[in-house]
């Protein structure tokens, strides 16, 4: 295909013309129709052979590659490690996490890819990735889950009467329009539990994809939202204004649940489980006794970037 014609291709591999015809008329014969339209004397390809040569350069590309890494260290340090993650933990924490872990073990190398949570388990299951974080609410007997819980927070403006409370309560929102994420995310479907449970009224106003999304409508008073304290931190971390939102515990409290992920059909390799033991470690000492206030969670986490971003 690269050369035009079967006499350059033979040239070209150090073969007769007749061997690399037969070549290709075996592998006709093999997968059931012709690769190559004989037009003028010369190999016109048909689509289905286009594909093959891309397939075909990948499969070269990475046998290379291994070949590469078994001489290099017998594939034991120097493995690409695969990471997927949340939209949230990408962006910010998980780069952190990466150059820790980097600085420690040099010949790692790492591949990141933000991904959806309920994608993120099905891409672990089928082992496209080694370790990903994900909101718990999936079940999958193909990944292992690892769960760190936090107490969700309320987030009002803070010029607002109830940001003086040290918490608020479903009947300290009656009625107040809410900013909220899509309906079928687990954080509006508690509110509206706990609003029914307290007799109080949920108004919903603003449903969106992402807490991002929310912050602009809760500082110009339009919305209180409930978040979860790793977007409580993504606000105070970005924002060129942190202090026009105040986060407050509320209660009863709304569990926020994510987990550390891995394949459960295969051993993670040495590289892969010591990074996965170090999420665990990082979150532990960042997320610390889990009576904490808010203000010293938010304090903890925001040592990751003490300067701000």
């Amino acid at each position: 295909m690269l050369s035009g014609s079967v006499t350059k291709a033979a040239k070209n591999l150090g073969r007769t013309q007749p061997a690399i015809s037969a070549a290709i008329a075996n592998l006709e014969r093999e997968i059931g129709y012709e690769l190559f339209e004989r037009k003028n004397s010369r190999l016109q390809a048909v689509p289905e052979a286009q594909f093959l040569l891309g397939e075909s350069e990948e499969i070269l590309r990475r046998m290379a590659s291994l070949e590469r890494s078994m001489r290099q260290g017998g594939g034991r340090d120097t493995e690409q490690i695969r990471v997927a993650c949340m939209p949230i933990i990408s962006e910010f924490f998980m780069p952190r996490f990466i150059a820790k872990f980097a600085k420690q073990y040099p010949n790692a190398s790492f591949l990141m890819q933000s991904t959806p949570s309920a994608t993120l388990y099905e891409q672990l299951s089928i082992e496209q990735f080694d370790v990903g974080l994900a909101e718990l609410g999936w079940d999958s007997d193909l990944v292992d889950a690892d769960p760190i819980e936090l107490d969700c927070v309320c987030a009002l403006p803070a010029y607002d009467p109830l940001a003086k409370n040290e918490f608020v309560t479903p009947q300290d929102l009656d009625g107040k329009p809410c900013a909220t994420l899509l309906p079928e995310h687990f954080i509006p479907r508690a509110l509206r539990d706990m609003f029914d449970d307290a007799g109080a009224t949920l108004n919903v106003r603003f449903e969106l994809q992402n807490a991002a999304a929310q912050y602009p409508l809760i500082s110009r008073g339009l919305a209180f939202g409930v978040l979860s304290p790793l977007s409580a931190w993504l606000y105070w971390a970005t924002s060129p204004e942190p202090g026009a939102i105040r986060f407050l515990p509320i209660r009863p409290t709304i569990k926020y649940q994510f987990s550390i992920l891995t394949p459960s059909r295969r051993p993670l390799s040495r590289l892969a489980r010591a990074f996965a033991e170090m999420i665990r470690n990082e979150f532990n000492e960042l997320l610390g006794d889990k009576h904490d206030d808010l203000d010293a969670l938010l304090a903890r986490l925001s040592t990751i970037d003490a300067n701000r971003i």
